[in-house]
């Protein structure tokens, strides 16, 4: 039922329409009246997010099918190739699969719902997000209490077709504010306190990069000085550290915070230290409902179910802290975020057919929050 030539010219149509994080308008108003032309009765929010919500005929309770509308990196001026029945970039920029698969495969499930009306299936709550790649600002805003949902379903995630992302981390992100003192690097450099030392001595007393399976760390933006004949007066220091474990991340967001302290103190240094929780992380057991709906489908198509841990947050992680079970599937998205990204046009087409299937599905499973 899945049009793969259709499906294909969607995608193909997204990746070139420019929609960098937080510059999403114009990919917004072009789904929000594609989705119109649909027959849909699709709104869009004070963010920029659209909500459509598409009646069932059927029993089954609400589902939500999520995608962001946002990319990030090298995102201007996209131009698709195919080549060997794989898409790609032409290689200067990002191809944009993360996440436009996922809004050409719901845009694709929505008009074979249109065009077979006898398809059984529940009501579905049609989620685009903005602000996904600055972490998770469009879920963020969404009015839950706008949902019909009892249970999600996100598009964004790689590996094989088949994958179900069952468990995802929590993460924080700190900014450290090193303020020394300024002085003439030739004359009187002994008067100075270099924050860039600072810096430099507290960044490589910290743990980083891989801290065991579940936890990663890592320094990304570091600002500061001015000349090299002026001793540096202020440094800014953005990080991050994440777990699938919430003890763990504590304790690294701590082991952080305490190398700065210490390298500030040992110099004389003042130090302002700003650090939140960007979201909460979320686990799903392989045998809960949830995820048996999610893997069953799969296995209805001949996909094997993948269940994998991941290293990357999502909208998933803001609708399942906000109490509505959701999990995330693989698109075949490939090399996200690099000028290799690409998707395999098998891929792109499996993963309608199994959303699909879910969907088919959720006409009769029922999954109280």
């Amino acid at each position: 039922m899945i049009d793969k030539t259709r499906l294909v010219d969607t995608f193909l149509t997204l990746v070139r329409i420019d929609s960098p994080s937080g510059h999403e308008e114009r990919i917004g108003r072009y789904l929000l009246d594609l989705l119109r032309d649909l027959g849909a009765d699709g709104h869009m929010d004070d963010l920029g997010n659209i909500l459509v919500q598409w009646p069932g005929n059927g029993p089954g309770d609400a589902i939500m099918l999520n995608a962001h509308m946002d990319t990030v990196g090298t995102d201007r001026g996209i131009e698709p190739v195919v080549r060997e029945g794989v898409i790609y970039s032409r290689g200067e920029t990002i191809l944009g699969a993360d996440d436009k698969a996922g809004l050409a495969i719901i845009i694709e499930v929505l008009r074979v719902l249109r065009d077979h009306p006898d398809f059984p299936h529940p009501p579905l709550d049609i989620l685009f997000t903005v602000g996904e790649e600055r972490g998770l600002i469009g879920a963020r805003g969404v009015d839950m209490g706008a949902l019909r949902a009892r249970r999600g379903v996100v598009l964004d995630s790689g590996g094989p077709i088949g994958t179900i992302v069952v468990a995802a981390p929590y993460q924080d992100r700190h900014h450290f504010t090193v303020h020394g003192r300024a002085s003439h690097a030739g004359v009187e450099p002994e008067k100075g306190i270099n924050a860039i030392r600072v810096a430099a001595e507290a960044i490589a007393a910290m743990p980083l990069g891989r801290i065991d399976e579940e936890t990663t760390a890592n320094v990304g933006v570091i600002r500061g000085g001015v000349a090299t004949n002026i001793v540096p007066d202020r440094v800014d220091v953005d990080s991050e550290a994440r777990s699938r474990a919430e003890a763990k991340l504590i304790a690294q967001t701590e082991a952080m915070i305490r190398a700065f302290r210490e390298a500030a103190q040992r110099h004389g240094a003042r130090l302002h230290v700003e650090h939140r929780r960007l979201y909460n992380g979320y686990r799903h057991a392989p045998d809960s409902p949830l995820v048996r709906w999610i893997a069953e489908a799969a296995r209805a198509l001949g996909l094997t179910p993948i269940y994998k841990e991941a290293g990357g947050g999502t909208d998933a992680n803001v609708f399942n802290e906000r109490g509505l079970p959701t999990v995330v599937i693989s698109t075949g998205q490939t090399a996200v975020h690099t000028p290799e990204e690409h998707i395999a046009i098998q891929d792109l087409y499996d993963a309608a057919r199994w959303v699909l299937e879910i969907v088919r599905r959720g006409a009769t499973t029922q999954h109280p929050k």
